[in-house]
């Protein structure tokens, strides 16, 4: 039995092992935000008409040289398509909802890559102390907390699991999930000690066999005592009746 469970135990693992290394072969791997920044040969575009171009250049320390622009998505595609060999680039920076749109467009041939750089987004400019503002504050505020955003985002920007599906990575997404450990054992091990149990038992039955036959025979001698005790009363009862009746004995 124990051979059994080493037999099992080798098996799982050796399968496990081999799945971990297939998986990291096939998962394709995607450079992160510091290697695309540290490496001179990666090449990013934005697009031409945002202010991108000034994030990457004097925020981000980026090389004038590295950075491209572009004015429309089906540029962005030719771009990728090409890489920084070829003269285009590998990486595009814009915003979530464009890169949404580009992913709906294009399927899932490309990846959206979540980076730690944070921006103020699009927003209204109102002039100083005008009534509007409260008003839009407000509008705003009850359509992002209504389903209203949802099927706004759903119409032209696809299903929010369809884009996450189509690429949407992170740092998690390399990792294997599913694991070996003790846990996923637990019932064997429970099975192969039970059984191991009754398997002693069976095999040493000589140890406790001794035990039950002493038990047995002081059992027969406590019952013959008891017996033999009651029987000699009740003799004893006969024998003073005959008496006094008068009645000789031999």
């Amino acid at each position: 039995m124990w051979l059994i469970l080493t037999f099992i135990l080798m098996q799982s693992y050796t399968a496990c092992l081999s799945s971990i290394m297939v998986v990291h072969q096939l998962q394709p791997s995607y450079p992160s935000e510091y290697d695309v920044r540290m490496d001179p040969k990666i090449k990013v575009g934005y697009h031409r008409d945002s202010f991108v171009g000034s994030l990457l250049v004097d925020r981000l320390k980026y090389d004038r040289l590295r950075v491209k622009n572009y004015p429309d998505m089906e540029e962005y595609k030719e771009a990728l398509d090409k890489g920084s060999n070829k003269g285009g680039v590998d990486a595009i920076f814009d915003h979530v909802s464009h890169i949404k749109i580009f992913l709906n467009q294009y399927g899932s041939k490309y990846v959206m890559v979540e980076t730690g750089l944070r921006t103020d987004g699009f927003a209204f400019a109102f002039p100083k102390g005008s009534n509007l503002t409260s008003y839009f504050s407000r509008a705003i505020l009850n359509v992002r907390e209504s389903e209203e955003m949802d099927k706004i985002e759903e119409k032209y920007f696809g299903s929010s699991d369809d884009n996450e599906d189509q690429g949407l990575s992170n740092s998690s997404s390399n990792e294997v999930s599913s694991s070996l450990t003790t846990y996923s054992f637990a019932g064997l091990f429970i099975v192969i000690v039970i059984l191991s149990l009754l398997a002693l038992l069976v095999s040493e039955s000589h140890l406790w066999q001794k035990p039950v036959m002493l038990a047995k025979t002081y059992s027969r001698q406590f019952l013959c005592r008891s017996f033999s005790r009651t029987s000699l009363v009740e003799g004893s009862t006969t024998k003073e009746n005959v008496d006094e009746k008068g009645f000789t004995t031999s």
